[in-house]
């Protein structure tokens, strides 16, 4: 039986454009939805890390590429401008990139001072933001939801959400860190201490992970003490004694900052770091009650569990 080639070819259209957008989030290629609801449900606005531009409507989660992260899709059915302004008041502390994506531009807020993105940042940079927590805003394309908005237009269920869409201007997209399926992070809470004996300015300092995303490390006498003379006669430290050096590492004693896993890697952030610069990343591995990190620039460390939090 011979069918009407262009017939069979809108067919074949309408139905790969339905697919694609099922997989396709306004920032690139995804898993397809969650189980459950076709198109995930509303997660907790507490756990997102940013705040919801009032008015915006809940359209579906996007899995990223990342199993530690998703992210959710958000419509609003103002400008881009006026989005863009609240944005810009609620993080104004946030580094914020701009970039064209599909003919438009995108804005993206940073919302941890680790995100590994470069000042001058290209296209490969980019796809570090399904790894990280980050706020994205563009101008909300309708040709390109159109099968999403035929497909809500079936299901009775959907009805606030495809009215939102067919007055959207706005599309927000917030991803973040979903930490109880993250089981680096499970398994490296608690306190670490050193144990390399031929890193005498390490040996016995301690390191500790909490639930919260926050690190501290702390030097012992002896650690401060050797780092002072290795660090004494360098050209940071030139004209210092190690004694005065010694005084100034004690002011930054403990280290406290924030730190994230991202599959085998981890990264330390504080803004008063005891050695070593305050964005510190490096490979870590965990094994029962031992684990070594690599950070890039030093050696390689190794820690045996003291106690669990």
């Amino acid at each position: 039986m011979r069918l009407h080639s262009a017939k069979f070819m809108t067919v074949c259209v309408r139905l790969l454009a339905a697919m694609f957008l099922l997989v396709m989030t306004a920032g690139g290629t995804q898993c397809l939805a969650q189980p459950g609801d076709l198109f995930g449900t509303n997660p907790d606005p507490k756990i997102l890390g940013a705040e919801l531009m009032p008015g915006a409507v809940f359209v579906r989660v996007v899995p990223t590429v990342d199993p530690f992260y998703e992210s959710v899709m958000y419509v609003s059915s103002e400008p881009v401008g006026d989005v863009l302004a609240y944005y810009q008041e609620q993080l104004e502390d946030v580094r914020r990139i701009t970039f064209i994506e599909e003919g438009k531009r995108v804005w993206a807020w940073l919302l941890k001072d680790w995100i590994p993105i470069p000042e001058e940042e290209n296209r490969e940079d980019l796809a570090i933001l399904d790894s990280s927590p980050n706020v994205t805003l563009r101008q909300f394309q309708p040709d390109l939801f159109a099968p999403l908005i035929e497909l809500m237009g079936s299901r009775d269920e959907y009805k606030d959400r495809l009215t939102a869409l067919e007055s959207a201007k706005s599309i927000i997209r917030i991803t973040y860190r979903k930490r109880e399926n993250d089981p680096g992070f499970d398994k490296l809470q608690g306190v670490w201490r050193n144990v390399d004996r031929d890193l005498p300015e390490y040996r016995d300092s301690t390191i500790s992970f909490n639930p919260d995303s926050s690190y501290v490390i702390t030097l012992t006498d002896d650690n401060v003490a050797e780092m002072a003379k290795k660090m004494a006669g360098t050209k940071k430290y030139a004209g210092k004694s190690p004694e005065s050096i010694a005084v100034d590492i004690r002011a930054r004693n403990p280290e406290k900052g924030l730190f994230a896993i991202r599959r085998n890697t981890i990264d330390l952030a504080t803004d008063s770091p005891v050695y070593s610069d305050e964005v510190k990343s490096g490979l870590i591995e965990i094994q029962g009650f031992m684990f070594s990190v690599q950070f890039i620039n030093m050696p390689k460390m190794t820690f045996i569990r003291q106690r669990e939090e």
